[in-house]
């Protein structure tokens, strides 16, 4: 017998074999046929490969990531099955671009204080600075050899256009997952298409101060904020940094 449900009626004696006494063991059986089941399914629940969808995000809370906007449960599974992998880039321009880009906002450039540096001061060497460049992208439409210019293209970053109440708390609790223990975001540029000194220009190329649509620059906090987590004992905020 396969069930319970099968089993159970034959467990009783004689005088409880009746119409009542099968129904009652019937019954019985079901649910133990129903626990086994359940207990089963709590088993197999905790495997990433055979996880229902609904048990991912405990999974992945499990592993302290966070599942990008919109990410399909095929790719889901595939990041928290490689979360030893993932969590090896901590701390460096890969590891903190993807985790960034998983917002949706765009996969920021991650630069170090000392090749894209805010001030002259020596001393933020352990800074970095988070990049939406929105770079000129060559989509198909244009010939090599044409007379299209270098911005004529772009690439937007969804950073551009998302709402800045929204976003910063979001790159906020990321880029501080992400970066090293010893590190500060410096600060948070949105280059809409624009070249960045020290970083593009070419010493015999055409490149101009003003190519693209000018940039926004997100830094430190300010002191009167009403922004998410704007507290002294906060666990993403540096008070002289982006976070």
């Amino acid at each position: 017998m396969s069930t319970f449900r099968d089993w159970q009626p034959t467990l009783h004696p004689t005088a409880l074999r009746g119409t009542w006494g099968t129904a009652w063991a019937v019954s019985l059986g079901a649910e133990k046929d129903t626990l086994l089941s359940l207990a089963k399914e709590a088993v197999t629940a905790r495997f990433i490969d055979s996880a229902p969808s609904d048990a991912l995000d405990l999974i992945g809370a499990d592993r302290d990531l966070e599942r990008g906007r919109a990410e399909g449960d095929a790719s889901w599974r595939d990041r928290i099955a490689g979360a030893w992998e993932s969590w090896s880039w901590l701390g460096t321009r890969y590891g903190i671009g993807d985790a960034v880009g998983l917002l949706g906002y765009g996969y920021p450039a991650v630069y170090p204080h000392r090749e894209l540096p805010s001030d002259s001061n020596a001393t933020r060497w352990a800074r970095v600075t988070l990049v939406f460049r929105g770079l000129a992208a060559w989509d198909g439409s244009v010939e090599w050899d044409s007379a299209a210019t270098w911005d004529e293209y772009r690439a937007e970053d969804g950073a551009e256009t998302a709402d800045p109440a929204v976003i910063r708390p979001q790159l906020r609790r990321v880029v501080r997952k992400w970066l090293s223990a010893r590190d500060v975001c410096d600060r948070v540029l949105l280059g809409f298409g624009g070249l960045l000194w020290d970083i593009d220009i070419l010493w015999d190329g055409d490149d101009v101060w003003d190519t693209g649509d000018g940039a926004t620059e997100w830094a430190a906090i300010e002191w009167d904020s009403s922004e998410d987590d704007a507290v002294w004992d906060s666990l993403v905020i540096a008070w002289d940094a982006f976070c």
